[in-house]
Parts: structure tokens; sequence; C-alpha cells
């Protein structure tokens, strides 16, 4: 080869080399001002658009991404917070919406943040955070995150270690109620009940669309009555609507299925007692048959006795404390659902008292035969008091043949109505309305007979107890037996204080106050029911503790001032209310009916007078004054007026009583258990009182006249043991009557032994 055509060939082999020489030293230039002007591109990127993930790629760097200088910006997707200038963005919260309404109380709040940043939702209520995001991520999310109901939910994210770098909003929150099941359980005779948000409208469906509305009561219960439905199971939703989301509505609850059941039971059957049958006033046993699960209720009259499960198509319950007199007794059944079936036929049934044969001879003293339950006093279903707001009424389907009450009658037309599934009336009979005294055929033997009773109490119990009261006092020189410590104050005279410490009350306030304690004490002596009855009764306890204490003042006031010439005071005795207290629960206690009662609350006193006497001779203008004291006759007299007193008022209301008609509405019912009160409280304040133990009216009446107090005590006595034959009856024939007789001569024996030794013995040790 010439060497001008070697020279040619070398020339056109060096160009390409030279080119691609040149194209690689232009491209590593290019690549080296690409890195050095990334992280300042990607730092203003980040100010700008502080939500965005990742830079945008420029054209050269997609022509490039094959080169190794290509892969050099992946470095600054993440920026160094050390290379930014500005301060760092807060971060912000994109849902729910301020302002929104949250149908849920479980919801998903979501927003952005600068990257690296670690925040936290914080809770409305306080506490720990809903919350904590701490990644790389500019986005953040918090899900199934828990709202209570409100108006005003506040929610807040902050940035940890910077509290100032946050964002807040406020949303109403209003979730789904929920859906319990029916009144008594998953079955329902058409009630649905529930919980949901305090005063919000709830609203029940069903899967073909028809639904019910009830208003929640204050602490969030709410019920409600489909009607028109048939039996069977449906699966039940429920929503609600409050002052602060109208007009919507929160998000349906989660279906739960109940099953209904509208056919109410048949009659339950009363196998015993049967029509006819006597039973005893202190308990008896109900036995009969029914729809296996459900509950039966026996009434007798208005009374409702007992309560039991039927189990097997079989029932049994038993109980006490209806008042002596014929009832018509009737069971009624209600099953699971809460439907009400109808009464069953009605048996005539004499209540009488365990030693009573025959109830015949006390006809006009026990109350008439009340009328059968009317379905106004069947019982109502236990949801009918949870049911708020004007709903509608359950209307079952009686089944065939039977005259069922409808429970719509058993539905109260108001709350207060329904406090009790098994409401009473105002003219229900109580213990007290029953007539007191004698059960026999009109014999003279129940009065010969407390007579005798009398004696037995006179000679051991009253005498023997004046006898150790005698003792013990002679045994201590006359001093009590143990002084009365003093409950407060510094046990100062009144003189002592450079102004008396003193408080100025009415005089009737603690009058009145004392009386309605007393007045409850004795209504204690009794079993007390919720029911209107014995708002009744207390009425009358109440009229009957005033006529009786009128009369232990009254009298005695006019006896001291037109007879005796003197002055009387009346003095109220705290201690007395501890002897009302004691007697009623002393008869509570042994279940004594009538009553052993105690009804006065103070005394009447004699007070010294001062006359002006002048010497013999001298002019009337000398006369010096002169304090005449009570003498021991006076006192005693007055005792012995105050104590016949109480005797003849009890007589006097004993006697008016049995010429009243039987206690059978609200008027009879209150006259006779006003006078029960009266002759019960008057007769036993008289022979508690007649008690020669202490200051008592009994001590001064037979330190005056042992034969006035002798008399005073067998009279009284013998009323007493006379309006509590019935209860002296029960004792005989429970055989405890000689126990009685044999622990009162015991306790007669030992006072007199004690009172023999201390007047004989002891002197002649001496």
């Amino acid at each position: 080869m010439s060497a001008s055509a070697r020279t040619a060939v070398l020339s056109t082999s060096a160009r390409p080399r030279h080119s691609r020489s040149v194209a690689a030293i232009a491209a590593l230039l290019l690549g080296c001002a690409i890195a050095l002007a990334a992280p300042a591109l990607s730092t203003a990127q980040a100010e700008e658009t502080p939500a965005t993930s990742a830079p945008q790629t420029t054209a050269d760097e997609t022509a490039t991404e094959s080169t190794p200088a290509a892969s050099t910006p992946t470095a600054t997707e993440e920026p160094n917070p050390s290379a930014t200038t500005g301060p760092a963005p807060a971060p912000q919260i994109s849902h729910p919406n301020n302002g929104q309404f949250v149908g849920n109380n479980r919801t998903t709040v979501s927003g952005s943040k600068a990257a690296s940043q670690k925040i936290q939702l914080l809770s409305p209520r306080g506490g720990d955070p809903l919350c904590i995001v701490n990644d790389a991520s500019t986005s953040w999310s918090c899900d199934n995150v828990y709202l209570q109901n409100g108006p005003n939910i506040t929610l807040r994210v902050v940035v940890t270690g910077s509290p100032t770098l946050s964002a807040e909003i406020s949303v109403a929150v209003l979730g789904a109620p929920t859906v319990l099941g029916g009144l008594t359980g998953s079955e329902s005779n058409g009630w649905v009940r529930g919980t949901g948000h305090p005063q919000a409208i709830v609203t029940a469906t069903l899967p073909n669309g028809d639904t019910c509305n009830s208003t929640a009561d204050s602490s969030g219960a709410w019920a409600c009555l489909f009607s028109g439905l048939g039996n069977g199971s449906l699966n039940v939703t429920a929503s609600q609507t409050s002052s602060f989301s109208r007009p919507t509505s929160s998000n349906a609850s989660t279906p739960v299925a109940i099953v209904f059941d509208v056919t109410a039971p048949e009659a339950p059957v009363v196998t015993s007692p049967s029509t006819g049958a006597q039973v005893s006033v202190v308990g008896a046993q109900y036995s009969g048959t029914g729809e296996t699960g459900a509950t039966v209720t026996v009434f007798a009259g208005a009374y409702s006795v007992c309560s039991a499960p039927v189990i097997s198509g079989a029932w049994t319950c038993s109980a006490g404390g209806v008042a002596a007199g014929s009832y018509s007794v009737i069971a009624v059944q209600k099953d699971n659902a809460g439907n009400v079936g109808p009464g069953s036929t009605p048996a005539s049934v004499s209540y009488v008292a365990e030693s009573t044969p025959t109830p015949s001879g006390s006809a006009s003293a026990t109350p008439p035969v009340t009328p059968t339950p009317s379905p106004s006093a069947s019982p109502s279903p236990d949801g009918a008091v949870a049911a708020p707001g004007p709903t509608a009424e359950p209307s079952p389907t009686p089944g065939p043949g039977t005259t069922a009450p409808d429970p719509q009658a058993a539905e109260p037309e108001n709350e207060g109505a329904a406090a009790s599934a098994f409401p009473g009336q105002w003219n229900d009979p109580t213990r007290f309305a029953a007539a007191i005294g004698p059960t026999g055929t009109g014999s003279p033997f129940p009065w010969l007979q407390a007579g005798l009773l009398a004696l037995g109490a006179l000679l051991l119990i009253a005498v023997p107890l004046r006898l150790l009261a005698g003792t013990i006092s002679r045994s201590r020189g006359g001093r009590p037996l143990r002084a009365l410590p003093s409950l407060a104050g510094r046990n100062r005279v009144r003189e002592e204080y450079e102004v008396a410490p003193t408080v100025r009350l009415n005089r009737w306030l603690p009058g009145g106050a004392a009386l309605l304690a007393a007045a409850t004490f004795v209504m204690l002596s009794g079993p007390i029911v919720d029911q209107p009855a014995y708002l009744r009764l207390l009425v009358a306890v109440i009229i009957g503790l005033v006529l009786v204490n009128a009369v232990a003042i009254l009298v005695p006031l006019w006896w001291s001032s037109r007879v005796l010439r003197l002055r009387g005071t009346v003095t109220f005795l705290p201690r007395y209310l501890l002897l009302i207290a004691a007697a009623a629960i002393a008869s509570r206690l042994f279940d004594i009916h009538p009553a052993l009662l105690f009804g006065l609350l103070g005394s009447v006193t004699l007070t010294a007078t001062t006359d002006a006497v002048s010497p013999h001779g001298a002019h009337p203008a000398a006369a010096q004054p002169t304090t005449a004291q009570p003498t021991t006759a006076q006192r005693g007299q007055l005792a012995a007026v105050r104590v016949g007193a109480l005797a003849a008022f009890a007589v006097l209301a004993w006697s008016l009583g049995s010429l009243l008609p039987a206690a059978s509405d609200f008027v009879t019912s209150l006259a006779a258990e006003t006078g029960n009160t009266i002759v019960l409280a008057a007769i036993g304040s008289a022979v508690l009182i007649l008690v020669p133990v202490g200051h008592t009216s009994g001590r001064r009446i037979l330190s005056w006249s042992p034969l006035v107090w002798t008399g005073l005590t067998v009279v009284t006595y013998g009323i007493l043991f006379a309006a509590l034959s019935p209860m002296v009856e029960q004792v005989q024939s429970a055989g405890t009557g000689l126990t009685l007789w044999i622990t009162a001569a015991t306790f007669a024996a030992v006072c007199a032994s004690a009172w023999a030794w201390q007047r004989f013995v002891t002197p002649a040790q001496r």
C-alpha cells in the first residue's frame, strides 16, 4: 500500500475515534452538572409542594437513565431537613372535613404531613392519643377511630415535640343505636327495645320496610311497637336522629334477629285452692297448670299474692299476707314474649285465721268480696316501664274462643302508673282496714277470755314489775340506775353564756316532724308494698294519731283547769318516739295482727301555782305570795283521767267502726283504717303508760290509789286482749300459749323473790 493510501485510511479511522472521545467527555461534564444542581432543585420542589412524594424526572434524565450518572438523582427522593432553610410545615387533616356530620362512632381520620414527621391524633376526651404515625411518608391515616356522640367533637393532630405544629377541626358525630331485642329477651310481642343517644328519635326498621319510632329517654333507653306482625323471626335495624344531626340520620345498626310472638297464651288453670276452700291468712299454697315457659301471677281480690314460672306445664307458689275475708282467686299468665292471657276461672276462697274454724261469724268484720281483677289489673309487659314517648300500644290477638283482656288496657296512660308490673289501686284494702276484735259468733266468751288474760297480766307482769322496780330503787337508795349522759354541748347552764345560744323554731315544725315519724313507725308494724293504697293508709294513720293525741292532751287540760283549778302544761317527750318504734317493730317481728301500737307524743303535767296570802289581821296590801305545789293525789287523779280518756276514746272508735260499712272503696277503707288506728293506738298507749315504773302515769296513779290503778289496769288490759283476740287464738292453736304462761309465771316468781329478799332477809343480816 502506498503512503498516501495509508494516510487516508488512518485519517478516516481517527475521526470516529475522536468523535466518541468528545461525546464521552461531554456526557461526563453534563452528568457532573446535573449532580451538582440536583440538591438545589430538590429543595425548591420540597418548599413549593410539601405533599409531593418524589421529585419529577427531567427529560435529560430520561434520556440518560441507562448511564451510571442517571441513577444519581434517586438519592434526593427524601430531602435532608438540615438542607432546608425555611420552617417545617404543619400537618393537615383532609378527612373528615371541618363541620362534617359523621354517622358512625367508628371512622377513619387521614391527612398529610412532612416527610419523617412523627404526629399524634389527640383524643377529644383526653388521655392517650387515638393513634400515632411515625414514618417517612408525607400522608397519614388512622383507621377505626372511636368518636363519641356530640355536636362539636374536636379532632386535633400535632407533631410530637412541636405542639405549635398542629391542625384542628370540629365534626358532629351521631353513631348508630343498638337493638337489644324484645322487652324480655330475644322474643317479642311486637315491642323492640335498645339504647341510643339521650333524647334522640330512634327509628327501628324491618326488612319489609315497616318502621316504628321512639324517643330515647335521659338514660338512652328506647322502645317502640311494631303493629300488624305475624309470628316469626325477623332482622331489626335501627337508626337515630338528634337535634344536631337533623335532617341527617345516623348509620343503621347491625341487624338483630328477634322472634316475634303476638299470640296471647290461654288462661291458666288453678287446681288449688278450689272453690269454697278455706285457707290460712298466714300462708297458703297455690298450684295449677299453664303454658311452659310462661309466668303465672295469682290474685286474691285486689291482692297480688304470688308469681311462679310454669315448668313442664305446671306451676306452684305460696304466700300469705291477705287479710281475713272471702276473695275471688284468679290467675293470669304472661309468656316469654310479654303477651298477657285472660284470667282463669274465678274461685271463691275464704281466708281465715289458723285458729278460726269457720269465718261465717265474722262476716261483718271482714272486707267484702272484691271484684275479679279487670284487664287493667293484669300484669303489663315489663318493658311498658321503659317504653318512652307517645308510642303505639301492643294489640296481641287473643286465642280463639277466649275472652282475653286486651293488653292495651294493661299499658298505663302515664309513666307513674307503670311503676309496678302489677299496679295497685287506691281502693285496695290494707291490713289496717280489716275489722279488729273477736272473730267468734257473738258469744261473750272472747270477752270473758280477755278479762281472764287481763287478770293474769296484772298478777304476773304489772305487779311483779312494780315489785322489781321498788326493790332496785331501795337497794340504790333512790338513785337512778344510770345518769343520762349529755349528747351534745359543753354541759354548762344558760347563765354561763353572755347570750344564750338558742334556736327559735316554729312550734308546729317539730310537732309535725314527730307526727310524721310516728305515723311512719306505725305503718311499719305491718307489711308495706309500693301501692297507692298505702299512701291512703299513711293519711289515715296521721289522722288517727292526731285525734288520739288531741284526746290525751285536751281532756287532762280541761280537767286540771276546771276541776283541779290548777295549771296544766303540755310537754313534748322525744322518748315516746322510741316507744312508738319499739311497739311497731315488735308487732312486725312477732307478726302481731292487729298490731300493738303506742301513739302518744307528749304528756300533761301540773305546775306549781302562786297565790297572795295576807297574815291574820293585816292589810291586804301586805299579802305575801305563796307557792302551792300539786299534791300526789292531784297528780294521780290527772293521770287517771288521761288513761280513762284514752280507754273511753278507744271503745267509742271501736263501736263506731262496727257501725260503718265494710271497706270496699276509698272512703270506706280510709274510715276503717282511721278507726282501727285510733282503737289500737289509744288502747295501746293507755296500757303502756299504766306500767308502774319510773315517772309514768301508772306510777302516779298507784301512789295515789292502788285500787284505781288496779281497776284501770284490768279494764285497759281487757280491751287490749279483746282487740288482739285473733292473735291470742293463733298463739293458742300453735301450742305456744302454755310456754308464755310459764315464762310469765317464772318472771313473777323471780321479781317476788327479789322483793322478799330485799324486804326481809337483807335487814336481818345488818
